[in-house]
């Protein structure tokens, strides 16, 4: 560390041992500052100066008169004489072909040419087929690159004045032919015309009101899909922390299919054994008969037992065929024939099980026909046996063939179920992503529509309480009353008329002037400069005289103990820049020392990348900071939205030192929101780690391309 600092304050004795050197250092530190300071300044406030531009009007409306209104009514002459009074723009009155002309030569910036029919169309308001009135706007595109556009706000002033102006017009043309009117009353088509206004009003009024319905109708969408989005967020939290879980079930339900598509295939041999060994069962107990009624007399107690036993297990047997018929009844339907013969089975085996339970009975009883029923057992366990028989045969034939197919499903359903555990936890966490930005987007719309909805009823009511007073005057009869209803406040009417919903403007963190918005784009362009002037004008090598001075100190150690002096003049470059902005400029700065601060970041990153790449590349290194520059101007955001600009740009911009830079000093001029100042300086430091690898790692490489490359460049004899 102590090589480190002897090379760095060595480094300032040198640079400043003599005039030349102070002043080219001066120099180094100035150059930003003046740039900006230049810049900003110029930019300050240009709206304020619209009015310089000249904006030519022609008119040539030649007004209009109708039966309804006898008096002349020219609104181009009433929008000019408007437009005298108006010192936003240099409005110039002039002739159509003079307007024209002057548009195409550059003496104006752009001109409107009120037409012939202006005033006419104008007043098809009071018809059932209302025009709109057009105006021919020309405007000089090649005489300055933003002019066009910045004299779109003097079409929407025209635009507008006209709209103020005409509705102006209607209701002092109203009142100056009220009196006329009231001996017209009587007369149809004056009446027809009137009731035709009062129409269109009324029309306009409940265009107005549905309007609203609809905007409060979308409003109460948000708040059902808000709700329904609440819903779903809760069901995609629990689905999301059990989706491991879930993935772990899948597997197992592949496993657990695997087995059950063995099952399967062992269904028909297990299925077959059994109704073998069942059949063989009833067979036993047609032998047993004999045997049984032979010990009949030596133990009648003993025999009636023995057939109890035999009837019980014939009824479980029932039991568990009944089972068998219902679960195939359920697959095959009851129309099936294994099923018929499952059905008369299950009948002989019931019989078989009464049979057995009654001459247990008479047995016990003593009772002589008991020895009558032995050939009725032995024949009902013989049917019983037989019939077993048969359902073996549709069992192999109808059943055994399902159950295969079945088998070969469940084994397919087991690739299934294993690509669905990959894909789980992926979905679930693009839903939850997707309802949350939903769910704020659906608030911010919800309060958007109930504003608007509310100035449209508004309006709305205002033209429905005139309607209605027209309304009642034209019923009346009483043309002073309609006199009255057209003249009682006409500044309220003509407002009304132009403009019945108004802006609310509201800004979120409000920038002064123009010359502060664009305050971090001038202010950190020229800190880029002074960075790549200082690569260029200082050396960013060591002498050897010098290395040797200091005991031939390791490659780390010149290099972060040189680039001292890079990053002590970075430092001056930035005071003296963004200190000039604060205290001369007066450029906003809600948070000044975090303002500082971002100057004081970004000009240590800028020169240590500067100093970086000429150290490492040489020229080349030079080259590199300049095409940096270059990129940076238009893919930082610093001065058009990134949204306007090319896709490939947007895609660069994260990369871009600068970008962050002017992240942090749009914080500190308007206000911090949600972290994102520090969240930009963290991205802006984390440019320097590479840099150390770079300069401390993968330079010692590169040694031998540098010497290559200016032996190369020194041969030319003209290159250096």
């Amino acid at each position: 560390m102590s090589t480190i600092w002897k090379l760095f304050t060595g480094d300032i004795k040198r640079l400043t041992s003599n005039v030349v050197s102070i002043i080219i250092v001066i120099g180094l530190v100035m150059i930003p500052g003046l740039f900006t300071w230049f810049n900003v300044a110029a930019c300050w406030d240009p709206f304020s100066n619209m009015k310089n531009l000249k904006f030519a009007v022609a008119n040539v409306d030649e007004g209009y008169r109708s039966d309804l209104i006898p008096v002349k009514v020219t609104v181009g002459d009433q929008v000019v004489n408007a437009l005298r009074a108006n010192s936003e723009l240099d409005w110039t009155i002039t002739s159509k072909s003079d307007a024209i002309e002057g548009a195409k030569s550059g003496k104006y910036y752009a001109a409107i040419v009120i037409p012939k029919q202006f005033s006419k169309d104008m007043m098809t308001f009071f018809s059932d087929d209302v025009q709109h009135a057009e105006l021919t706007y020309y405007r000089n595109e090649k005489k300055n690159a933003l002019a066009p556009n910045l004299l779109n706000e003097g079409t929407d002033e025209v635009a507008a004045e006209i709209n103020t102006v005409f509705a102006k017009t209607i209701t002092s043309a109203g009142l100056e032919i009220a009196s006329s009117l009231a001996d017209q009353l009587s007369t149809p088509a004056v009446k027809e015309q009137l009731n035709t206004f009062n129409t269109n009003i009324a029309g306009f009024a409940t265009q107005l009101e549905s309007t609203a319905d609809l905007l409060g109708t979308y409003g109460s969408l948000t708040d059902s899909a808000g709700a329904l989005l609440d819903t779903a967020n809760a069901l995609i939290t629990q689905a999301s922390s059990a989706a491991q879980q879930g993935s772990t079930d899948l597997k197992g339900a592949k496993q657990g299919v695997s087995d059950v598509a063995g099952a399967l295939s062992t269904t028909t041999e297990a299925m077959s054994n059994a109704l073998d060994t069942s059949a063989s069962s009833f067979g036993a107990v047609s032998d047993s008969i004999d045997k049984l009624y032979a010990d009949a007399n030596s133990g009648a107690t003993t025999t009636a037992d023995e057939l109890e036993h035999q009837a019980t297990a014939v009824g479980k047997q029932t039991a568990q065929y009944t089972e068998i018929r219902n679960t195939l009844a359920g697959l095959l339907g009851d129309d099936s024939s294994i099923v018929k013969a499952l059905d008369r089975s299950i009948t002989r085996q019931t019989r078989l099980q009464q049979a057995l339970n009654t001459t247990a009975s008479d047995i016990r009883q003593g009772n002589q026909d008991a020895q009558n029923q032995r050939a009725q057992v032995k024949d009902l366990a013989k049917q019983a046996q037989n019939s077993i028989a048969s359902i073996t045969a549709d069992y192999a034939s109808n059943v055994q063939p399902q159950i295969e197919s079945l088998s070969a499903t469940v084994a397919d359903a087991s690739s299934v179920l294993d690509t669905s555990a990959a894909k789980l936890n992926t979905t679930l966490g693009d839903l939850r992503s997707t309802s949350s930005d939903a769910d704020s987007m659906l608030a911010d719309a919800h309060a958007t529509l109930d504003k608007v909805a509310n100035k449209l009823r508004s309006a709305s009511s205002e033209l429905t309480s005139f309607n209605g007073k027209l309304s009642e005057a034209l019923n009346s009869g009483d043309m002073s009353m309609v006199k009255e209803v057209l003249g009682n406040d006409p500044e309220t009417l003509a407002s009304t008329l132009a403009a019945p919903v108004q802006l609310k403007r509201k800004a979120v963190f409000p920038v002064a002037n123009f010359g502060s918005s664009m305050a971090p784009f001038y202010t950190l362009i020229p800190l880029w400069v002074g960075s790549l002037l200082m690569a260029v004008t200082l050396k960013t090598s060591v002498s050897r005289r010098t290395r040797e001075s200091l005991g031939n100190p390791r490659p780390h150690q010149l290099f972060l103990g040189h680039y001292g002096v890079f990053a002590l003049i970075a430092l001056l470059q930035s005071t003296v820049s963004l200190g000039g902005d604060l205290l001369f400029l007066h450029v906003q700065a809600v948070h000044p020392l975090l303002f500082m601060l971002t100057g004081w970041l970004a000009s240590l990153v800028f020169s240590f990348f500067a100093y970086t790449m000429v150290a490492s590349f040489g020229n080349v290194g030079k080259a590199i900071g300049v095409l940096m520059l270059i990129v940076q101007i238009s893919g930082a955001n610093a001065a058009y939205p990134m949204q306007m600009l090319p896709d490939f740009i947007a895609k660069v911009s994260p990369f871009l030192p600068l970008t962050h830079a002017v992240t942090m000093m749009r914080a500190a001029i308007a206000g911090i929101y949600d972290m994102d100042y520090w969240r930009a300086a963290g991205l802006l430091l984390a440019f320097i780690p590479p840099l150390l690898l770079l300069g401390l790692l993968l330079r010692k490489p590169l040694v031998k391309f540098n010497q290559w490359y200016v032996a190369q460049v020194e041969s030319t004899k003209v290159l250096s």
